[in-house]
């Protein structure tokens, strides 16, 4: 694609140290959400939701389905959800199925059986131009009843990977699965199919990668687990990414969706990372098997821009909860500055998120069942928004279920301070009794995505220069550290990512600074300029 030489500069940031004029540049996005009930007594398609994106000059587009899913009717038999998006007009050119089997609830009445899956693919939209319409899908490919249908509901995200004014391409990778990959070792091994192709960072910045996968066991008893790796030198080493999710499998019949999500963060140039999924069986004796699956990653940087990205996690053991009428919790959450508005329409922010839940203290003669409730919030300190709920059916206290679902905020004020995050609380248990002793728990959390809206590239892959000086700028909770091997005369500036000055520090031949950030999280831009006039910067994170 020829890149426009003529640069639409409808907003331009100057840092003064360490950014050019730059035209900032956008990619183009559209949501929605909607819901619907499969055909009766029918095996066949019926459409839930639909988005319309504009692919002139777009090479290809993120589509992103979460998908929240009940049994419909009173029959009492097990269903089989089945959910697909494809590209109306052109039913082939689809990301391939994913499913989920539900029974209907006959001993825990009231909190019925919902479950919750991501569907992610990457679209080939090069040949094609104008409006095109992705549409997601479903359908019951259990036998054909009457009563025996799926209710689901589903937010579907469509993001262009090419930038809209200046046409940059982010660079990207689509893995499909289809035929089943088993294993029975208790040790992580890589799903064969499951590894992308490498991607490149033409400007040190981050990658976004996510999967969704069916995952099911030959009987009962067994539980697997999944993660995410990432290879910084073409698969010659393979570290973890991200934090693995397990699933409990039912019987034979049990498919499942595993949702995972991660942020590769401050790499520097270089094309040769890698990304893959790998499984394990944790415990029981029964064959894992992984299929239906899909595997993307996405650059996060052109060569003159970065969309800045957000990142935060729980690990084990999580957040709990104890108590139906216990108000909603904070399970974890991240702040962030809005990217300067150059279309009127205001910038926006992709959100992904991944989690486990459990539960304890059910009464399962009673018998007990808990229905969870998780969903994002969007916080700018004056209104709190909730976005859509997503629930989970939990049937005793030794299951475990992977969650995951997406967000899309659109329309963010420009250079305006939000805060991002998820909550939960239980939303229903059946047969409740006055002890309120059930307690939810999520933990494996996620929550990451970027912003829409670029920055001009701030010259950040100069860890060589650093190292040749012998300084080393890190990151941390709540402040930012500088070492040196050696005594060094220094002016520290810390920026935020729109570049407004947030602290300064000088070092008059010391090795060593902590320098504290309380009122800021997320991306910021340090640099050191040192007494012999070298300007030095880095980007780090705080929390």
């Amino acid at each position: 694609m020829k890149k426009i030489t003529t640069l639409i500069i409808v907003g331009v940031l100057l840092l003064t140290q360490f950014h050019k004029a730059f035209g900032q540049d956008y990619l183009e996005t559209v949501t929605v959400f909607g819901n619907g009930i499969t055909t009766d007594n029918s095996k066949s398609w019926t459409d839930i939701d639909m988005v319309t994106i504009d692919v002139t000059n777009i090479t290809r587009v993120l589509v992103v389905a979460s998908v929240n899913m009940r049994p419909d009717g009173v029959h009492t038999s097990g269903r089989e959800a089945n959910y697909n998006i494809y590209r109306s007009g052109a039913t082939a050119d689809n990301s391939g199925v994913i499913k989920r089997e539900t029974l209907k609830n006959t001993d825990g009445t009231g909190v019925e059986s919902w479950g919750i899956g991501t569907l992610v693919h990457v679209f080939d939209t090069s040949t094609l131009s104008g409006n095109i319409t992705y549409v997601l899908e479903h359908s019951n490919q259990a036998t054909s009843s009457v009563d025996r249908n799926i209710f689901s509901t589903a937010r579907l995200s469509a993001i262009a990977l090419t930038t809209e004014i200046n046409g940059y391409e982010l660079s990207n990778d689509v893995k499909r699965l289809d035929a089943e990959v088993t294993t029975t070792s208790a040790t992580f091994t890589a799903v064969s199919g499951l590894t992308s192709n490498a991607i490149n960072l033409p400007i040190a910045g981050d990658i976004y990668v996510a999967a969704s996968i069916d995952s099911r066991a030959n009987g009962s008893g067994s539980v697997g687990e999944y993660k995410l790796e990432y290879s910084p030198d073409g698969g010659s080493n393979w570290f973890d990414l991200g934090k693995p999710v397990k699933r409990s499998m039912i019987n034979n019949f049990d498919d499942g969706i595993v949702s995972l999500v991660g942020l590769l963060q401050n790499q520097d140039i270089g094309s040769n990372y890698q990304f893959r999924v790998s499984h394990r069986r944790v415990s029981g004796n029964k064959t894992i098997f992984t299929h239906n699956a899909n595997l993307v990653a996405i650059a996060l940087s052109h060569s003159d821009g970065f969309f800045p990205s957000f990142f935060s996690d729980v690990s084990s053991p999580g957040i709990d909860i104890t108590g139906i009428s216990a108000p909603k919790v904070e399970i974890t959450s991240s702040s962030f500055a809005a990217a300067v508005d150059i279309s009127g329409i205001g910038t926006g922010l992709y959100v992904h998120a991944q989690y486990l839940v459990n539960a304890s203290g059910l009464n399962e003669s009673t018998p007990q069942r808990m229905r969870a409730r998780n969903q994002l919030f969007l916080d700018d300190g004056v209104i709190h928004q909730e976005a859509d709920a997503y629930f989970r059916y939990i049937p005793n206290n030794s299951d475990f279920g992977s969650g995951g679902f997406i967000g899309l905020a659109e329309d963010l004020v420009s250079e305006g301070s939000y805060t991002i995050g998820m909550e939960h609380n239980i939303d229903d248990i059946s047969a409740p009794d006055s002890t309120e002793d059930e307690t939810l728990t999520t933990s494996e959390v996620i929550l990451t995505g970027f912003q829409t809206y670029d920055q001009p590239n701030p010259l950040l892959s100069v860890d060589n220069v650093l190292f040749a000086q012998q300084i080393n700028i890190f990151g941390s909770h709540d402040k930012i550290e500088i070492r040196s091997d050696k005594l060094i005369n220094a002016k520290i500036n810390i920026y935020n990512i729109i570049g407004q000055l947030i602290n300064t520090k000088q070092l008059n031949r010391e090795s060593s600074a902590s320098i504290n950030i309380f009122n800021y999280k997320g991306v910021a831009i340090v640099s050191v300029t040192t007494d012999d006039g070298q300007v030095l910067n880095k980007k780090v994170i705080l929390w």
